[in-house]
Parts: C-alpha cells; sequence; structure tokens
C-alpha cells in the first residue's frame, strides 16, 4: 500500500500542475466507490483485499495532495491561507480519529465487509463538496503562450528541479524526510514497548494514540492563529524539535504517565508541523509547480517512515527496544536543531 501510495502521490502532483486541483479531487474521492464493489462483489480472499488497498491507496494520496494544493488555487491572501491550511489539518486529525471508530463500532456489531459500505456514503458526499469548489487562482500554463504542453513525467521532472533550485524548499523538503525518519522505527515497535516497557494491556495502545490525536488536533488550531510575519523556516523546525523532545518523554521511562505526556507534546509539535509545512511550501514555490512540489515532500514523508522498519527489529534485538525507540526519537530532535541553523541561514537571505 505504501509503494501504491508513492505512484499516487506522484501521479496527483503532477495531474494537478496540468488541470488544478478540483479534478483530481472529484476523481480521487469517487474512487473508494470501486473499492466498495469489489468488496461486495467478489469474495473475500487476499486477491480482493490486495485490489481494494491499491484502489484505496491511490485515492488516499490523490485526496491528500489535492486538498493539500488547494487552498493556493483558492487566494493569495497568506492570512488566508494560514488558516485555511490550519482548518484543513484540524478535520484530517478528527477524520482520523472518527473514522476508526466508527469503523470498529460497525465491526464489533456486524460483518466486516460492512464496514465498507461506509464508502459508497462518504465518497457521494465527498465529490458533492468537491464539485461545488471553484479555482479562483491559475497558473500560466504552456497552453496559454503556444508552447508544447509537458507530459506528466516532466511535470514530476520540473517539480524536482523546482525544489533544488529554492533552498527554502530544500529545507522543507529536509523537515518531511528527516524528521520523519526517526519515528519510522516506531511503528515495527511500538506494541513491544507497551508490553515490555510500559508492561500495560494492548488497550492502552488505542488510548495514548487518541491522545496523541488530541494533541494534534490542538495544534492544529494554534498553528492558525500565529501571525503570518513569525510562519518562518526557523520556526518549523524549532517545533521539530519540541516533536523529538516529546518523543524521547513518550519513550524514555516505564511510566504510563509519562508516555503520555510525551504522546500529547509530540501530538501538539506535529499538529503546528503540518500546516506550517504546507504554508511555507506554498509561500515558496510557483502555482505552477505546486503540485508536484507538494507530491514530493509527502513522498519524501512516506519513503523516511518505510526505511527504518527494515532496520528496526534487527536494532531491537541488539539493543533492545527502548534504546531504540529513545536514539530514534533523539535523532528527531537533533535533527531538527541542526535544520534550525540552517533555516536560520536561508532566512537571512
Amino acid at each position: 500500500m505504501n509503494v501504491v501510495m508513492l505512484v499516487g502521490y506522484s501521479a496527483a502532483g503532477a495531474l494537478i500542475d496540468a488541470v488544478g486541483p478540483r479534478i483530481v479531487l472529484v476523481a480521487s474521492l469517487a474512487l473508494p466507490l470501486a473499492a466498495a464493489a469489489v468488496v461486495f462483489a467478489m469474495p473475500v480472499c487476499m486477491a480482493s483485499l490486495l485490489v481494494v488497498a491499491i484502489v484505496m491507496g491511490l485515492a488516499g494520496a490523490a485526496a491528500s495532495t489535492a486538498v493539500e494544493t488547494f487552498p493556493r488555487y483558492l487566494t493569495n491572501d497568506e492570512s488566508l491561507l494560514a488558516r485555511m491550511n490550519s482548518l484543513n489539518s484540524v478535520v484530517t486529525f478528527v477524520a482520523v480519529i472518527a473514522g476508526p471508530l466508527l469503523a470498529g463500532a460497525i465491526a464489533g456489531v456486524t460483518d466486516n465487509r460492512l464496514v465498507f459500505a461506509v464508502l459508497p456514503v462518504t465518497s457521494v458526499l465527498g465529490v458533492l463538496v468537491a464539485l461545488c469548489l471553484r479555482e479562483r487562482v491559475r497558473p500560466e500554463h504552456p497552453q496559454d503562450s503556444g508552447q508544447t504542453t509537458p507530459s506528466l513525467l516532466a511535470r514530476l521532472t520540473e517539480g524536482v528541479r523546482a525544489t533544488l533550485a529554492s533552498p527554502a524548499l530544500i529545507v522543507l523538503f529536509a523537515v518531511c524526510f528527516l524528521g520523519n525518519l526517526g519515528f519510522g522505527a516506531f511503528d515495527s515497535l511500538e506494541s513491544l514497548f507497551y508490553r515490555d516497557v510500559l508492561r500495560v494491556g494492548a488497550e492502552w495502545m488505542g488510548w495514548l494514540t487518541a491522545i496523541v490525536g488530541v494533541g494534534a488536533t490542538v495544534g492544529s488550531l494554534l498553528a492558525g492563529r500565529i501571525p503570518t510575519r513569525r510562519v518562518t523556516l526557523p520556526a518549523l523546525c524549532g517545533l521539530l524539535v519540541v516533536e523529538g523532545l516529546g518523543a524521547v518523554l513518550y519513550t524514555a521511562t516505564p511510566f504510563v504517565w509519562c508516555a503520555a505526556a510525551g504522546q500529547l507534546v509530540l501530538g501538539a509539535a506535529n499538529g503546528m508541523i503540518m500546516p506550517l509545512r504546507v504554508t511555507l511550501t506554498q509561500r515558496n514555490c510557483e502555482l505552477g509547480h505546486l503540485g508536484s512540489v507538494s507530491a514530493l515532500m509527502r513522498v519524501g514523508i512516506s519513503v523516511s517512515g518505510t526505511l527504518p522498519l527494515l532496520a528496526a527489529p534487527l536494532l531491537a534485538d541488539a539493543f533492545g527496544v527502548q534504546a531504540v525507540l529513545v536514539s530514534a526519537a533523539a535523532l528527531v530532535a537533533l535533527t531538527g536543531a541542526a535544520l534550525v541553523a540552517a533555516a536560520r541561514r536561508v532566512h537571512a537571505s
């Protein structure tokens, strides 16, 4: 599914630069209808599950990229952009909390497949909302000046070139890639940390994950209240340090209350980082390249979260689960500190 999402981000980014986010958003919100059809038309087996995973991976990646870029197609006002990005992040976190709760409630009382019966409702409602949106700001396309229309691959290449040509975008990509690199170790080792270090039941994974969601929601709301002049690269990298320190607090002790406090801190920092990173990308990128540049940022996040999974189990066998998790969290904080220095130089120039 991660591989499929990488394809989805890249394709959506290029398509957004070609035709705008509205068409991409409508198409991506309609895709889950196909997943629901597969679930109810085919026998439940690995083949049907694989098809559903592919469809949902493409849909989720494309929709998230379109939603991330859409505000810039609605306004040039930076303060309004910051508020829209903040609210987008808030509703995303709320949906991430509410969706699994709804799915769990349905699966708890009836056939698991009926979870997918929700998809037609959410898809249709999403498509209706997307159709009501109108792009008010448009980039200049080559066909407007008589030039040849570039291919999707060429648009992706241009997005990479645009990122490499901008010191600010390079720092933003580093925040996405290096900042998330340390957290990749958490996914495969977290359940062992709860069992062997915190010594609590599996239900605590749900409770502490919910605390992260609450912190992230609050952080996203706060991000929309930051004055535009204070939304800077050094401030963003400073929040990465806070997020890493929160992760250290989460993993460094055998006390569940410390873990809860750490989850709250790292959730709030992450909730602020997400919309501020989007705002800074929109500020430092031409509209004609925004789709492919935003896709590149998302690819960086996805890849950097996956790579540590290859090494985390081996490192845990050698040094212990807690040592790996604390080291990974400290890596995030140290990376943030190094990026603060780099961001200050870029900001000063």
